[in-house]
């Protein structure tokens, strides 16, 4: 039985890798959670209510990136 020669690695499939890459980094970046800027002060300081649950805060959900970016909020 004859050895197969190992397949090279050709321009157009590094490409492809690094397209790849790209879109899968860029995915996960804007879908990092986002705070809106009034809540950041209030993540220091953890608020409890008597059922030892955190209280959650109105207007301070957490937006994935690229929605943020899409409502104006640019950071």
């Amino acid at each position: 039985m004859p050895i197969s020669r190992p397949a090279w690695i050709t321009p157009r499939s590094v490409r492809a890798a690094a397209v790849m890459a790209a879109v899968f980094a860029s995915g996960w970046y804007l879908g990092q959670p986002v705070l809106p800027s009034q809540c950041e002060a209030l993540v220091t300081t953890v608020h409890y209510s008597d059922h030892l649950a955190a209280d959650t805060l109105r207007g301070c959900d957490d937006k994935p990136r690229l929605l943020a970016w899409l409502t104006g909020n640019l950071r």
